[in-house]
């Protein structure tokens, strides 16, 4: 009789918690865990070296930036629309692409589009 109740009520109820947590938890998992997954302030100081037209220092905040979103995106894929991943990714590569060819405007463009997309990542 415990064996049934548990598979009929407590363990049915446990599993709609779990999901409901890990789909609500996007804007908290989106946060720094350590050093290696700092993308906003990675933005912001690829923000700050594009107006100086520090180029290599843009670089290479463009590098750290992708690999942290490589980290990020692992623990806030089943809380985020996948459209909202992608978009994302596609205005970090644009940056990438930016930077390389040092084009200060688009590159700009692009990082206000990403605190947007940002602000609004699992809300």
């Amino acid at each position: 009789m415990k064996t049934r109740f548990w598979l009929l009520y407590v363990l049915p109820i446990f599993l709609i918690l779990l999901f409901v947590a890990i789909m609500a938890s996007g804007t908290y998992l989106k946060k720094p865990f350590g050093t290696q997954d700092r993308l906003l302030e990675s933005v912001q100081t690829l923000e700050k070296n594009v107006e100086g037209k520090q180029w290599t220092a843009a670089k290479s905040q463009i590098d750290y930036a992708m690999k942290a979103w490589d980290k990020i995106v692992n623990r806030i894929q089943f809380s985020v629309e996948r459209e909202t991943i992608y978009d994302i990714l596609g205005t970090l590569a644009r940056m990438k692409g930016g930077v390389a060819a040092q084009d200060d405007k688009a590159i700009m463009e692009e990082i206000y589009y990403f605190y947007v997309l940002w602000d609004n990542l699992g809300d």
